[in-house]
């Protein structure tokens, strides 16, 4: 779903979602008669089936108190990992509403003398799930064969990377949750 109060780009997303032809069914179809599309983008089929359209516009309400929540886990996060030898999420920007859909932590591996792989074997070993968002898309099987890319060609995708662990951040988790979460995220990095 794509939500915007600029016309032109509404219109753009609308196209690029048919194939990229400039009349959807509905348009080529009229009292009229039939009316010639063109493809004017390279376009996928994006369009949503009709059980998913009927599970998203239940869920449409619950969007604010969900962002909501998540905005708290990512604040207390931001605060608890404040002296921990991590880099947090840079600030939101001025005039806009981040989702805070997904909270990355860059691990500073060289202070920790930590790899992230070794991070995220200690936290499931805690019971804390996390997740690794995202592998540098040049390391992924696919790009290496097919295109023959290998580990040196992007060091900052790499560097990133090599350093990136996400942690839980679900509108779901109680103040419990979110304190076990820092408590392992500390005890993990040696910061207690």
């Amino acid at each position: 779903m794509a939500v915007t109060e600029n016309q032109a780009y509404a219109e753009t997303i609308r196209v690029m979602a048919q194939h990229g032809m400039s009349r959807d069914a509905w348009k080529r179809y009229r009292e009229s008669g039939y009316a010639q599309y063109q493809v004017v983008y390279p376009g996928y089929n994006y369009h949503m089936m009709d059980l998913q359209a009927a599970m998203g516009i239940h869920q449409l309400p619950r969007v604010t108190r969900y962002w909501r929540r998540r905005t708290q886990i990512w604040n207390a996060y931001d605060a608890a990992f404040a002296d921990v030898p991590v880099f947090t999420p840079p600030p939101d920007v001025p005039e806009t509403t981040h989702a805070h859909h997904l909270y990355t932590l860059l691990l500073d591996v060289d202070r920790l003398g930590m790899r992230r792989d070794m991070f995220v074997q200690e936290m499931t070993r805690r019971r804390i799930g996390v997740g690794v968002h995202y592998v540098a898309v040049h390391l992924h099987p696919y790009y290496r064969n097919t295109w023959g890319h290998r580990r040196g060609e992007f060091p900052e995708a790499e560097w990133v990377s090599d350093r990136t662990v996400s942690l839980p951040l679900s509108p779901g988790l109680t103040d419990e949750d979110v304190a076990d979460v820092i408590a392992a995220v500390r005890h993990t990095v040696g910061v207690s």
